[in-house]
């Protein structure tokens, strides 16, 4: 495959040594919070690509929901977890709430889904589709 000027610009040394260099500061500073449990994992168990963000919950399948998830987490890191064999993604929380604030269109109290529904403690929350997971991971909109 061969790359043109529009796919990638012209190397520069010292803006890609600082591009590097963040890189490696947000590598290090991820290592720490990981190291320390400041991290959050859910799981797709139907294995269907879509990330559920739950954001309330109903303990006791009775009385008030009350906010969960997403909505209380005190994590820095959004670990989901795809195949139980080492296929996962990890996102910042604050990222991922600023992508939910940001598609308020797509994500908003109409859309909520409804997980375990039946059970003895029903949640709620989003569902984020595969497509979206990837603008999610690599839009610059969601920078801080």
């Amino acid at each position: 495959m061969k790359f043109n000027d529009y796919d990638i610009p012209q190397p520069n040394w010292r803006k890609d040594l600082e591009y590097g260099k963040k890189g490696e500061s947000l590598i290090s500073d991820f290592l720490v919070d990981i190291s320390s449990g400041s991290f959050e994992v859910k799981s797709d168990r139907y294995r269907n690509g879509r990330m559920a963000v739950e954001t309330q919950q109903q303990p006791g399948a009775h009385g008030t929901w009350i906010d969960s998830g997403i909505n209380v987490t005190k994590a820095k890191w959004w670990v989901y977890q795809y195949a139980l064999d080492g296929a996962f993604h990890v996102i910042a929380v604050d990222r991922l709430k600023r992508y939910l604030r940001s598609n308020t269109d797509k994500f908003n109290e109409g859309t909520k889904r409804m997980f375990a529904a039946g059970s003895d403690n029903p949640a709620k929350g989003f569902l984020i589709f595969p497509e979206d997971v990837l603008d999610m991971l690599t839009n610059q909109k969601y920078d801080a």
